[in-house]
């Protein structure tokens, strides 16, 4: 489920992750911190963010980016506008799992999930379930639940869900889509030491004229480093202005990213770090 080079971290105090307990947010968490730590959800994105900032929490988890859907634009947006570092990443395979109590498909009489849920496996659940009503749930985790109490229900969620809610997983991986991955960001006050398989997270916006992109993207051709993502946002307060979200093989501390960084604030009129961590993607 997660990835064999996730992020370990310790924690002596609560995490907080965007979502339920047994939603695959709860699930990077547990990758990164393991399944004793003193776990707190969050209903959304953005209180994940307020409470590492009040200090609430120690840590917080959030989804950055899908392998289909792509950037998560709310997480972008909370490191644009937030004093706070990127201190690891997770990622997960997301294998959309059968669950329930019945001791074969037929006994299944109703199928429950989140919408997006139910999409992502409308393929499978033609072939194998079509008579089976599918209901929706306000989330997978919620749909779990339900299947707990009610043999004659199945849910798509997660094998932690299924763990958490005493259900059987009774087909995985039944998503329409085989490649689907999201990746995870830790939060914190502070970023990572250097490791020697590192990442750099970093935002800048360039002027609007003819070429200013291109000058930015050969600063880092010339000190020989790999964008493994750009992509825009809108920068927030700058009606029509936007910002590059770039992430970059190495630590800010190596000398061709520290000298990268120190020409690109001669060229650019924002340039912000975002942290530098662990590499696992």
């Amino acid at each position: 489920m997660s990835s064999p080079e996730a992020a370990k971290f310790v924690s002596a105090g609560p995490i907080a992750f965007f979502g339920q307990f047994g939603a695959w947010t709860h699930a990077a968490a547990r990758s990164a911190f393991g399944p004793t730590a003193d776990y707190r959800e969050s209903s959304t994105i953005s209180l994940v963010f307020e409470a590492v900032a009040s200090g609430a929490a120690s840590f917080g988890v959030v989804p950055i980016e899908n392998s289909t859907e792509g950037g998560v634009n709310q997480t972008v947006d909370e490191l644009l506008t937030r004093n706070l570092w990127i201190k690891g990443e997770v990622v997960l395979e997301i294998a959309q799992c059968l669950l329930g109590l019945a001791s074969d498909l037929g006994a299944i009489e109703r199928v429950a999930s989140h919408p997006q849920g139910l999409a992502q496996c409308r393929r499978w659940l033609a072939e194998h379930l079509p008579n089976a009503e599918q209901v929706a749930s306000l989330s997978t985790t919620a749909a779990a639940r339900d299947a707990a109490s009610n043999p004659k229900l199945a849910a798509i969620s997660s094998p932690l869900a299924a763990e958490l809610n005493g259900l059987r997983v009774l087909v995985a991986g039944i998503q329409d889509s085989a490649e689907n991955a999201t990746r995870f960001v830790v939060i914190a006050k502070s970023d990572a030491a250097r490791t020697g398989h590192d990442k750099t997270s970093l935002v800048f916006s360039t002027a609007h004229s003819r070429g200013a992109l291109r000058g930015v993207l050969e600063i880092f051709d010339r000190a020989g480093l790999n964008l493994s993502r750009i992509e825009s946002r809108p920068a927030p307060g700058r009606r029509w202005e936007y910002v590059f979200l770039t992430d970059i093989e190495g630590h800010r501390e190596d000398e061709a990213i520290a000298s990268a960084l120190a020409e690109l604030e001669q060229k650019c009129s924002n340039v912000r770090v975002l942290g530098s961590y662990p590499r696992v993607t």
